[in-house]
């Protein structure tokens, strides 16, 4: 039940965000490489390698590291690559369905539903697309929302808070944090962050309050003993 208050709070959020949006984004523009406040150096490499916690490399060295350091909890492996593939291919659906623009395309009130399409310029020449059509060259521009790399990082940090609740706030702040990284970097809205997050929350307390066994599922309430859910 607490999960389910979670998540629709989420969606309340995300709604509340989206008239704020453009202004976020336009805003954050200016940390881009052709803003006058444009990130560079070790700053933001700092901000690139926080946002892919939850990414393939930190799944596989999560998996080594609790193959190697912790056997009892081996068998929890298997669900977390079963969290990715089920977070992954909700995350697509809900891309390809949603078909938002990038920041960088400066219309954040356009959603490209599945029967419409939205003009890219793809090889100079201006060219409609609908937002599933991944093969026509659409790459990830018409995939704002949600964001996959947000998403991925919940599915981690509620994986480890999960296995871990010593470390809850750790890997959930560090989550929330990537969020925070995808927007500055200039690669979602704020909603779509919140959207992510949702999702990657969601996918995860569902599968490991049903088939974690031995373990207390992120869906538990928040205590000294527990994890957020």
């Amino acid at each position: 039940m607490r999960t389910a208050f979670i998540v629709l709070g989420g969606v309340v959020v995300a709604l509340a965000l989206l008239p704020f949006d453009g202004a976020v984004g336009a805003w954050c523009r200016r940390f881009q490489t052709d803003g006058d406040l444009r990130l560079g150096g070790d700053l933001k490499r700092e901000l690139e390698f926080m946002q892919q916690f939850g990414a393939v490399t930190s799944v596989v060295v999560t998996a080594a590291f609790i193959a190697l350091l912790d056997p009892k909890r081996r068998p929890a492996i298997k669900w977390l690559l079963a969290i990715v593939l089920a977070n992954a291919l909700v995350l697509n659906i809900f891309k390809m369905t949603i078909g938002r623009p990038r920041p960088r395309f400066m219309d954040p009130y356009t959603f490209t539903l599945p029967w419409q399409t939205y003009t890219l310029q793809i090889d100079g020449v201006a060219q409609p697309r609908h937002a599933w059509e991944a093969w026509r060259g659409i790459s990830s521009n018409l995939w704002s929302m949600p964001s996959s790399h947000t998403a991925a990082a919940f599915v981690l940090a509620v994986f480890l808070a999960t296995l871990y609740p010593k470390c809850r706030w750790l890997v959930l702040i560090w989550a929330g944090l990537v969020g925070v990284c995808r927007v500055i970097l200039g690669a979602h809205y704020p909603s779509d962050v919140v959207v992510g997050g949702v999702i990657g929350f969601a996918t995860a307390t569902a599968i490991l309050a049903r088939w974690l066994p031995g373990e207390r599922a992120a869906h538990v309430t928040i205590g000294a003993s527990g994890i957020p859910g």
